[in-house]
């Protein structure tokens, strides 16, 4: 049972959240100096800590579409520098290990039974090499490609991605001790993930089987933790990262993304550009817009630009090399019966999308018009933004339209229609 804000008794259930941070009593269990933290959802910290949470910077931890709580909230989920939540945190009960009953290695059906101790290790530092589902002492990529192909990946001792690529289709990595198969005693450090140095990490989960939608799995005494650190530094999971004693870092400009996050505690650090989005995998590909905007008024022969307000492509595909297009298109503006002096063309209506003013995921976007001088008429369909990477990720911008006023133009309210699309 946990305590409500009157001290009211509330049973404890299984967390939900898109982010469960499960440590109950640590300071700062859910810590941003600076980055950014992006939820899909719902973000939940057990901690019952007087400050539970920090966010120190001018930056915010974002639950789009979600809350963002725990028994400690409001008051224990502090501020400084500028920082902020959004939404505003509210009180909530804490939630237990989602995964509690997760079968974990080498009980899980999932997992290898092969090569025997002692275990390999691998150590690619150069040029492309595939290796097979089992157990490894370490796995360690300097340079070049490592292939994972499908399966169960046991690691002793450590994974470490420093300058190269690990890639896999259908691939969990399981995080154990030194002692394997024997479980991590309480508190025990065991293997981390580790990817440094402009290391890339690109994962889809498998979906079926044991592990069916789970990227990275410690055992569950495992402190070691995931991290990534380093500006052009990533981690696309695919798939859940579950480390129910270690934490879950971005520091330095690196980035992960994961499809849900259950952690013994989160941190970003080291930079702005540090960022740890947590997006779940919908399967699809969808865009939001502002369900209209008032540009103005201005004489005939005059102009008037005004921004339309935010659109945001959400893609949840979760998709290894993950590429869209977003193009906008519009109608002439009429006023009355539309005749030709009721009539602003397309000619005359132009279009700037501007930088993004929110990217979360591992890509890489690119706006149709960075700024206003390289504005585009609306006579045909332009593009908008663009965006490529892998996994999911989710993209925002603010456009602004310059509409051109024929110095014939009648007086009155003019009215038309901007459509954006994305594929």
């Amino acid at each position: 049972m946990v305590a409500g804000p009157s001290g009211a008794a509330r049973a404890a259930s299984p967390c939900a959240a898109s982010l469960c941070v499960l440590n109950a009593s640590a300071a700062d269990a859910l810590y941003v100096h600076p980055g950014s933290i992006h939820v899909t959802g719902d973000i939940l910290v057990n901690s019952t800590n007087s400050q539970a949470a920090l966010v120190s910077g001018a930056t915010t931890v974002t639950a789009a579409g979600g809350t963002i709580g725990g028994p400690a909230a409001p008051a224990g989920f502090a501020t400084s520098g500028g920082g902020s939540y959004s939404p505003a945190p509210t009180n909530q009960a804490a939630g237990t290990d989602p995964y509690a009953a997760l079968a974990q290695c080498p009980a899980a059906s999932a997992c290898p039974t092969t090569p025997a101790a002692p275990y390999p290790a691998v150590n690619h530092i150069s040029g492309n090499q595939t290796i097979s589902p089992g157990v490894y002492t370490s796995i360690t990529n300097l340079n070049g490609t490592l292939t994972l192909n499908p399966g169960t990946y046991v690691v002793t001792t450590g994974i470490t991605i420093s300058g190269g690529k690990l890639n896999g289709t259908g691939v969990t990595i399981y995080l154990a001790c030194p002692t394997y198969p024997t479980a991590c005693g309480p508190l025990t450090l065991g293997a981390a993930f580790t990817d440094q140095s402009g290391g890339k990490t690109t994962l889809s989960a498998p979906t079926t089987g044991a592990f069916a939608g789970f990227s990275i799995i410690a055992d569950r005494n495992n402190t070691a933790g995931v991290s990534v650190s380093g500006n052009g530094t990533w981690i696309t999971g695919g798939g859940t990262v579950y480390t129910a004693a270690g934490k879950l870092s971005a520091s330095s400009g690196g980035k992960a993304s994961f499809t849900r996050a259950v952690v013994d505690s989160i941190e970003t650090s080291g930079s702005n550009s540090s960022q740890i989005s947590v997006i779940p995998n919908t399967g699809t590909m969808s865009i939001s817009l502002p369900t209209a905007a008032s540009l103005g008024a201005a004489a005939p022969g005059g102009t008037i630009s005004a921004a339309l307000g935010q659109v945001t492509v959400s893609d949840g595909r979760g998709l290894a090399t993950s590429t869209w297009t977003a193009t906008v298109a519009a109608t002439n503006f009429t006023t009355g019966a539309g005749t030709p002096a009721q009539t602003i063309t397309t000619a005359n209506v132009s279009y700037w999308s501007g930088p993004a003013t929110s990217t979360n995921g591992t890509v890489t976007v690119t706006p149709g018009q960075s700024d206003a001088s390289a504005k585009q008429a609306l006579n045909s369909s332009r593009s908008a933004f663009s965006s490529t990477g892998n996994g999911n990720s989710t993209t925002s911008w603010t456009p602004a339209l310059v509409v051109t006023i024929p110095a014939g133009a009648a007086a009155g309210t003019y009215t038309g229609t901007i459509t954006h699309s994305v594929a």
